[in-house]
């Protein structure tokens, strides 16, 4: 059934694609594709305006986690999710080569392609052939199937293989893995990172929860030019990365610049990643449960770290497991452990492998974390919920929410 499905889908993707031949700006990575697909919207959004989420003037992205075999064809295609059943591919199924023929063209599409094995990128950009392609991280995820790092990083460079001559890569030059990577090709590079040797950098950034909502400012300098940048985000990193990734693409496409600042005024984090909750007792609540490996699970801890709290409010780290990573699955959950004691006043950890954290307050479900929780959390507090989606950590942000 998955090769069919993956055979059909591709086809009529590929028929769309020669008809409506948008220029498609596909972003891969580790950690941030979700949410740099976001920004770069927003942005784009800001100049060509779709009407209706599509339109032959517009900008359309790939909504949820449509970034796999399946995934991305049913987003070329305009889905919006996948069916949780077979019975609900029958409709897809249908309907899949009528929109190939006669759905909205648009001019541009934001795509976010995963790799969860190898070739699985090769796969995509054999129909997907992306002008300007986004490289946001390149860590330890489904280390599982890939066996080593030195095979994730072979796989994110063939979305750069994908680009035409004048295409252009747009780079976070602050990893290190990246960078490896970032030289030579005949494409045209931009890069961003925080770090100064970069096209496109941050400076003065502060994040914050004021009254349960994120906000997160900071200074972009792009050559000599500055842009003043505000963001509805929590994350000093991951969400200013993703922002410098998007003012990138904008000037790619010579957006002016109060265009560019308004569309990230209007970027925010998806369900589950790094969404801010006004939790029991006054307590704040980040709830980032919809996955984790070790780059995103730090990444996180450190945004928990840079948060002040309120007189008498403590930080609390309520840790999963990290599925998917592989043989470095028992030194990663140590290392991550011993991280989260430096930063947190208390962790808490949930599931078979959350063990390993060695935290003091070890439960084998969400339930029982979520009563020990709801007996502990005060005004105050800043509760950080992480785990792989499979624990199902996000019933503890939904038990503790007010």
């Amino acid at each position: 059934m998955s090769k069919f499905l993956h055979s059909y889908l591709k086809f009529w993707a590929k028929r769309y694609l020669k008809r409506a031949n948008p220029e498609i700006i596909a972003i891969t990575g580790s950690v941030g594709k979700t949410t740099t697909k976001n920004a770069i919207f927003e942005v784009l959004k800001s100049h060509y305006t779709p009407k209706g989420g599509s339109g032959s003037n517009g900008v359309r992205k790939s909504e949820g986690n449509l970034n796999n075999e399946t995934g991305v064809p049913m987003a070329v295609l305009s889905f919006k999710k996948s069916p949780t059943n077979f019975l609900g591919w029958i409709p897809i199924l249908i309907s899949a080569p009528f929109k190939s023929i006669i759905h909205k063209k648009a001019r541009f599409l934001v795509l976010e392609l995963a790799a969860d094995k190898p070739g699985d990128i090769k796969y995509l950009t054999s129909f997907i052939h992306p002008k300007v392609a986004v490289l946001t991280s390149i860590g330890p995820a489904h280390m599982a199937a890939f066996g080593n790092l030195e095979s994730i990083i072979e796989e994110k460079a063939e979305l750069l293989r994908a680009l035409p001559t004048d295409g252009t890569a747009v780079l976070n030059i602050d990893d290190e893995n990246i960078k490896k990577i970032s030289y030579g090709g005949r494409w045209q590079k931009m890069t961003y990172g925080i770090s100064q040797d970069a096209d496109i950098t941050a400076s003065n950034i502060k994040t914050e929860i004021r009254d349960f909502k994120a906000k997160t400012t900071c200074t972009a300098k792009i050559n000599q030019e500055s842009l003043k940048i505000e963001t509805p985000t929590l994350g000093k990193e991951g969400n200013v990365l993703s922002s410098l990734a998007a003012i990138a693409v904008g000037k790619i496409y010579q957006l002016e610049d109060s265009e560019i600042t308004d569309g990230l005024k209007n970027f925010k984090s998806e369900n589950h990643r790094m969404s801010i909750i006004e939790g029991k007792n006054g307590s704040t609540i980040i709830d980032d449960s919809y996955n984790a490996n070790p780059t995103s699970m730090k990444a996180a801890l450190k945004v928990l770290q840079e948060l002040p709290t309120s007189s008498g409010g403590r930080k609390i780290a309520v840790l999963g497991d990290m599925r998917e990573i592989g043989k470095i699955t028992d030194e990663a959950h140590v290392l991550i452990g011993a991280y989260a004691e430096e930063v947190a006043d208390e962790v808490v950890s949930v599931g078979r492998l959350a063990k390993k954290y060695k935290a003091k307050n070890y439960f084998g479900s969400p339930l029982k974390a979520s009563d020990y929780l709801l007996n502990k959390v005060k005004e105050g507090d800043i509760i950080l919920i992480k785990a792989s989606r499979a624990v199902g950590l996000e019933k503890i942000a939904e038990v503790l929410k007010q």
